[in-house]
């Protein structure tokens, strides 16, 4: 199958990062959204992100002029008509995916696999009431696109080998690492480690174990010491697999199970809060102290990838050296 256009339905932010990765690996990219100020955005997040990649050498100046060329940001969805694969990322609902499914399938062709960018919606559920269901399948992106080796690919009930495929080939293309999902459920695999963390951490602050900064202070000093190089089987062969065993056993049943929204999170929803984007959150920010992070973050994820690069295995088994 042709992966020569690609399509990006919502240019929010990973969709603008999902643009970016796609022109920075030389694909003719089509970039739609609905909102002028979304389109702008987006422009301007990908001239931007494609001189960061020069600047850390993935990219030459002249490789930038070249690939921008390819670019084209719409304000028309009757655009993507000559993609071989469109890919949507706008809001995590149902209802408005499928409200922009009937659209885009209004338009494209019947061979157009479509790539729908969720976090934790089944993808047999996507493909309810679809013409053409076996060519829907799931990609699930990470920010900061550009620069994250991460990508699960997610099979539905009814996604067709060709589809998965052409799904599995544009992620590699695009410098990824994909996780291949074969079953779907809900959340898949990242998202169902990192909830179970999440619930975890909000018990410890309600139940008053620590406070915020004691239980950030614990997960990076641990976790985040070894979580790039080994998932956490890696990391019981690498530490021993009974010791493991044996604390399972009895700390299994006092961890939380709790399946309600935690009170914690209900007063973040209440008093608006999204973190440094609006300088509420856990921790106590000003426009300068967000920034700060902000940046922080940027250049550790490039630090990160190097480092990545370097150590984790991809196709072998065996460390790179």
């Amino acid at each position: 199958m042709s992966l020569d256009c690609i399509g990006v339905v919502g240019l929010g932010l990973l969709g603008r990062g999902i643009a970016t990765t796609l022109v920075a690996h030389g694909f003719r990219t089509i970039a739609y959204d609905h909102s002028a100020r979304g389109r702008e955005s987006a422009n301007q997040h990908v001239h931007d992100s494609l001189a960061e990649m020069v600047e850390h050498g993935k990219l030459t100046s002249r490789q930038v002029e070249d690939n921008l060329s390819m670019l084209q940001i719409v304000d028309h969805m009757d655009s993507l008509n000559v993609c071989d694969f469109v890919i949507e990322s706008i809001v995590e609902d149902l209802a408005q995916k499928s409200t922009l499914f009937d659209e885009l399938e209004a338009l494209i062709d019947p061979q157009t696999v479509v790539g729908s960018n969720t976090s934790a919606l089944p993808i047999t559920l996507i493909q309810r009431g679809r013409i053409h269901p076996g060519r829907f399948v799931g990609m699930h992106w990470g920010e900061p696109c550009h620069i994250s080796r991460f990508q699960e690919i997610i099979r539905g009930e009814e996604t067709t080998d060709a589809a998965f495929d052409s799904a599995v080939a544009l992620s590699y293309a695009c410098g990824k690492e994909p996780s291949l999902v074969q079953k779907d459920m809900r959340g898949f695999i990242t998202n169902r480690l990192m909830y179970a963390m999440l619930r975890e951490a909000l018990h410890l602050l309600e139940s008053g174990v620590a406070d915020v900064e004691t239980i950030d202070r614990s997960f990076r000093n641990d976790i985040g010491f070894w979580s790039t190089i080994a998932g956490p089987f890696r990391w019981m062969d690498l530490t021993g697999i009974s010791a493991y065993a044996r604390v399972i056993k009895d700390l299994f049943p006092e961890l939380a199970n709790t399946t309600e929204l935690p009170d914690t999170m209900k007063h973040m929803l209440d008093t608006g809060a999204e973190g440094v984007s609006n300088q509420l959150g856990f921790y106590e920010y000003d426009a300068e102290s967000a920034q700060q992070w902000e940046e922080k973050w940027k250049a550790f994820t490039w630090q990160v990838r190097e480092l990545a690069d370097h150590y984790v295995p991809t196709d072998s088994q065996e460390p790179v050296s």
